[in-house]
């Protein structure tokens, strides 16, 4: 794209960009740049195209959409600003359109997961693409955030609108997604707990008991997770169905209380720590010069960290929002 040169461009003659996977705008940050707004002005001028096809625009009465700077244009408008300052660049495709604003806010704060989510959808649509690889190239986003976000779209739409409500009664994306630990495996198995009641009802329950606070954890699916596949290992998967029976019946029943015999969830999580920690200890007392001048030592390290980014990756595991 040809960018110009900086001009003013009237609030009014503004609009949202339809692809802004930005669907939330939250009060305190949006107070925080109007207040900057206020004291010094727009520094940074908002990036915009032309409604419509032209050989030649008038930026005082054609109209535009706004590529980068929405948020500076909503507090620009609730000064009640005449204009703000703005390039205009050439008109993008809808696919053109969505990969600019992946990449351009990629570099700044991350937009919500379920928002990213839903306009990742578009794009998957339009280029009839869904390896992981190929849209984490695209968007810049990581293979871990893709998975993420392809795991929120198997929900239905009452979920995302959950994730899309105010800050006072949204839910985070992490429950979601570590639910869809045992889900996945549930409805992939046609598990009878989760079958019989189906999957809203079952996700409706682990979500009161997570509001309830019976649930104290997002990530306590996991543990459930694990029990499942220990119990597929020992063969036990009639007792875990069971158990699984009760814990959505009981409203009051804990992950905890959860038990498979011989599957020990939280011994093999203590055992992991302690051997992580000396581990951890020992290369930390490593010499630096000695590490360098020892090739196995080296072939040991970058294996093992490859590995564990591997299975950082497998399990999706990122940062929470």
């Amino acid at each position: 794209m040809k960018p110009g040169e900086v001009t003013r461009i009237p609030i009014t003659n503004l609009e949202p960009n339809p692809h802004n996977p930005r669907l939330l705008f939250d009060d305190e940050p949006l107070i925080i740049l109007l207040e900057s707004i206020r004291e010094v002005g727009v520094l940074v001028p908002i990036t915009v195209y032309p409604k419509e096809d032209k050989d030649e625009v008038d930026p005082k009465k054609d109209r535009f959409i706004i590529l980068d700077g929405e948020r500076r244009w909503r507090c620009v408008n609730k000064l009640e600003r005449y204009d703000i300052p703005a390039i205009i660049v050439e008109r993008p495709t809808d696919v053109q359109n969505i990969l600019i604003m992946f990449n351009i806010h990629n570099l700044r704060e991350p937009w919500m997961l379920m928002p990213t989510a839903l306009k990742l959808q578009t794009l998957m649509d339009k280029l009839k693409e869904t390896n992981e690889r190929k849209l984490a190239e695209l968007t810049k986003l990581s293979v871990s955030q893709i998975r993420r976000c392809k795991i929120l779209l198997t929900y239905p739409k009452k979920y995302h609108d959950m994730l899309l409500a105010p800050p006072s009664e949204r839910l985070k994306a992490d429950f979601f997604i570590d639910l869809h630990r045992i889900r996945r495996p549930a409805l992939e198995e046609e598990l009878p707990f989760w079958k019989e009641r189906g999957d809203e009802k079952c996700i409706d329950i682990f979500l009161s008991k997570y509001r309830n606070e019976v649930i104290e954890s997002v990530t306590a699916p996991r543990i459930i997770a694990s029990l499942y596949r220990g119990a597929q290992n020992t063969k036990q998967l009639d007792i875990f169905n069971n158990e699984m029976e009760k814990f959505l019946s009981n409203p009051n029943m804990k992950v905890e209380e959860i038990i498979i015999p011989g599957v020990e969830y939280e011994k093999i999580y203590q055992e992991l720590k302690r051997s992580t920690m000396r581990l951890q200890n020992q290369i930390i007392k490593l010499d630096v010069e000695a590490i360098s001048a020892n090739e196995d030592i080296i072939n040991i390290l970058t294996n093992l960290v490859s590995l564990i980014q591997s299975r950082l990756d497998e399990a999706q595991v990122t940062r929470p929002e």
